[in-house]
């Protein structure tokens, strides 16, 4: 077998660059003349590993990543941990096993990356263990402060509710609390729209009347949380808008609902920025 090509850059070119705000955190690693090793977090989503190539392009192919400790510390270059990179097109990605990437940032170890591409070529790409710590803090920061959920989990959501009630349970507030986080953190969010539905059990004015109730106690958790209330728009709609059918248990417990809707727009709201 061929003798991998190594890359990594010099110790004194070497950069690691910390960005990140409530919507996601990003460090990047540049390796010279081959791409970019990267760590991401994004609200609740698992650590992603990342390497972005500047001309290498694979697709449905594995290579592993290694944590290992640099040349001084170990006689031996054996891994403290691995994970399996997915290819995708010039960037591959892995989510298992990765907090112990960001731990090998805090303790001075290395990232390695062993590519063997269906051509028979072989790389190993090297991050370079300097000025890591500051950047390994600056994330684990940010990290805490992310938002509970992304944009396109709470863009719409469909809390279910029990037979014939309008109370929220502990699924829901968690729901909410992380909608009215994503309101506080992005100023374009205009409306929020809140649609209550029944099921078709029982009298149809009574449907009603409790898709009424479980819309109105969703607005006003949302309000007590710190949403304003004139973003806010309700409607009620009984039994008439199923999503599924009501012939039997589980198609009722589909439209036993309230969906709730996030409106942007193309800039930031005056209650947006108020908040």
């Amino acid at each position: 077998m061929a003798t991998s090509i190594k890359y990594q850059t010099p110790f004194e070119k070497a950069q690691w660059l910390f960005s990140g705000d409530p919507f996601g955190c990003e460090i990047n690693h540049r390796v010279q003349s081959f791409g970019t090793l990267g760590l991401i977090a994004n609200p609740g989503e698992a650590l992603t590993l990342s390497l972005q190539a500047d001309w290498l392009s694979l697709d449905n192919t594995q290579s592993q990543a290694f944590v290992v400790p640099p040349s001084w510390q170990a006689q031996t270059q054996q891994p403290i941990a691995t994970t399996s990179l997915h290819w995708l097109g010039s960037q591959a990605l892995a989510q298992h096993n990765t907090n112990a990437f960001l731990e090998a940032l805090e303790q001075g170890s290395i990232w390695q990356v062993n590519i063997a591409t269906p051509e028979s070529s072989s790389y190993q790409i090297s991050s370079s263990p300097i000025s890591t710590q500051t950047v390994a803090n600056q994330f684990r920061i940010c990290r805490q402060q992310l938002l509970p959920k992304p944009f396109r989990y709470l863009r719409r959501l469909e809390l279910q509710f029990a037979t014939s009630s309008s109370l929220l349970s502990a699924a829901h507030e968690q729901d909410l609390y992380a909608m009215y986080r994503y309101i506080q953190a992005d100023p374009t969010i205009a409306e929020v729209l809140i649609d209550g539905h029944a099921d078709a059990s029982g009298d149809h004015l009574a449907n009603l009347v409790l898709s009424k109730a479980r819309a109105d106690e969703v607005m006003s958790r949302l309000i007590e949380l710190g949403v304003p209330a004139q973003m806010i728009q309700t409607r009620h709609h009984g039994n008439r808008a199923p999503v599924a059918s009501n012939l039997d248990t589980a198609g009722r417990k589909l439209n036993r609902r309230v969906s709730i809707r996030l409106v942007k727009s193309a800039t930031p709201s005056a209650l947006g920025a108020s908040k």
